[in-house]
């Protein structure tokens, strides 16, 4: 998949088969189903399938006081969508002056004129153009007048509820683990670097990759889970504490430190994917260093039970529409 950042560095010659519209946050199963139609409709045509996103979020830059904390960075989301298989992903810089053109604009200069698409894929809440003011609804309008043929992606429910980024943002906050992957199709994920710490786990026998969070990141809520983290084209289980480590003083942001079980490498500034499987327990001061490492081993047991069952369960194509694979992060 190539990346084009900005729309005046698109310089593609022939005609985009269709084009997918959206920020794409978390590219949750509503997402899929808008980007494989997207791919579908352009490899009918014979032409690229496009996914024209944004950066940043529109919010931080209309309102960036009511702007979401993001399920996923750029890089990650970008990962993802490769995956599904798109050919495009083209980046188009938010900004207030984009902010303000009027719909009609966006459909004539860009989509028509810049792209020369012939087809359009957008989910059934996408909005556009100055306030908002186009919609599904005017893309579906106008669209057909200017050559466009257009497909509307209805809502798309996972046992009775709406997929929308929103409501997975609100689960992983709520510690709603199990629910935000069935949204997701696969297990939520943070995806950072490992950096110094304190060392306190080597001296409590268990030491651990810290892993440099983003600012601005969805985060599940604090506490102790069984991960698997994605290195080194494989995926290795594991236990993570996301938090901030209350026994040893507990101040300052939240931090991400990860244990693994059957790996011993140096892997200081390595780019790691920690996947979010279960929530174990909520964290906890404990009175000694010897109850610390006592639950600890209680912590591990538990998470190699449920790990082993989810590698069991994966593996039988019970889980996932889009792949966790660990080939590139």
């Amino acid at each position: 998949m190539k990346i084009v950042r900005g729309l005046e560095k698109w310089s593609q010659k022939e005609p985009v088969g269709s084009v997918a519209l959206g920020f794409f946050d978390g590219v949750h199963r509503g997402h899929q189903k808008i980007i494989t139609s997207c791919i579908r409709e352009a490899r009918r045509r014979g032409l690229p399938s496009v996914v024209l996103t944004f950066e940043p979020h529109p919010l931080t830059v209309i309102r960036p006081e009511v702007a979401p904390q993001l399920i996923t960075t750029f890089s990650e989301k970008a990962r993802l969508i490769k995956v599904l298989g798109v050919d495009e992903l083209l980046v188009v810089h938010f900004t207030h002056t984009f902010a303000a053109l009027p719909a009609r604009d966006f459909l004539n200069q860009t989509l028509v004129g810049t792209l020369r698409a012939k087809h359009v894929t957008v989910g059934y809440s996408y909005t556009f153009g100055h306030s908002g003011e186009g919609n599904a609804a005017l893309l579906a309008d106008l669209g057909p007048k200017l050559g466009l043929s257009v497909t509307v992606i209805s809502p798309v429910e996972v046992e009775g509820q709406v997929v929308s980024s929103s409501l997975i943002r609100e689960l992983l906050a709520q510690g709603e683990l199990k629910q935000a992957t069935l949204l997701l199709g696969r297990p939520p994920a943070v995806t950072g670097r490992v950096v110094p710490g304190a060392k306190r786990g080597r001296t409590l026998g268990f030491p651990t990759a810290n892993i440099e969070l983003r600012a601005g990141l969805a985060l599940p809520k604090l506490g102790v889970y069984a991960v698997r983290v994605c290195y080194a084209h494989r995926s290795w289980p594991a236990v993570a504490n996301l938090g901030r480590v209350p026994t040893f003083g507990g101040d300052g942001p939240a931090r991400l430190e990860v244990h693994f079980l059957n790996f011993h490498e140096n892997i200081y500034g390595e780019r790691l994917r920690v996947e979010f499987i279960d929530f174990l327990r909520a964290e906890q001061c404990f009175s000694s260093t010897l109850e610390l490492r006592q639950q600890v081993q209680n912590d591990i047991k538990r998470a190699e039970e449920i790990l082993e069952k989810s590698s069991s369960a994966e593996s039988d194509g019970a889980l996932f529409t889009t792949t966790g694979v660990c080939d590139r992060i």
